[in-house]
């Protein structure tokens, strides 16, 4: 084989989709979900959102910027899951992989629910994380015997006009 061919075939092997072995992807992926009723439901149009707390001791390392800025945001869909796969900077808007070996916080958001929050450890690869959250109660009860005049209300006086 001519030297032309050869790196034909070789870019085509590195270039090509499915040429090369893929790595697995890092992907952080759940479950929104809330018991009502007795009944475990999904929570649609929940804001999730994630990043890195505390680095493990084969935690990898991360120069290009404080980790503080990192997050990672997702919205549940109509069954309750969402997926992350990468972390954006807040202050750079810069994107980047999830980190290996890091315990990571959860949050959820959702209105009419309480904000929860937890953390889990992300080794790489495909994760699975599931949140329970609680709903807010919707219905007030008011034993206050209701609303009473104000006794000590200032009264008008007479319009003069002059």
């Amino acid at each position: 084989m001519n030297a032309k061919v050869l790196s034909l075939i070789l870019l085509a092997v590195v270039v090509l989709p499915g040429g090369c072995p893929a790595g697995a992807s890092r992907t952080i992926t759940g479950q929104v979900n809330v018991t009502r009723a007795g009944q475990t439901l999904p929570v649609s149009e929940a804001q999730v959102r994630i990043w890195p707390s505390d680095p493990g001791t084969k935690a990898e390392l991360f120069d290009w910027e404080p980790v503080q800025n990192l997050r990672g945001v997702g919205v549940t869909r109509s069954s309750g899951q969402f997926e992350i796969g990468a972390l954006t900077s807040a202050e750079t808007h810069a994107e980047y992989e999830l980190l290996k070996g890091w315990t990571y916080m959860i949050e959820v958001e959702v209105p009419g629910y309480y904000i929860t929050t937890s953390d889990f450890e992300y080794s790489g690869g495909q994760a699975w994380v599931e949140m329970s959250i609680d709903e807010k109660p919707v219905d007030v009860l008011d034993t206050s015997g209701g609303v009473k005049d104000n006794e000590k209300e200032l009264s008008r006086g007479a319009i003069r006009r002059e």
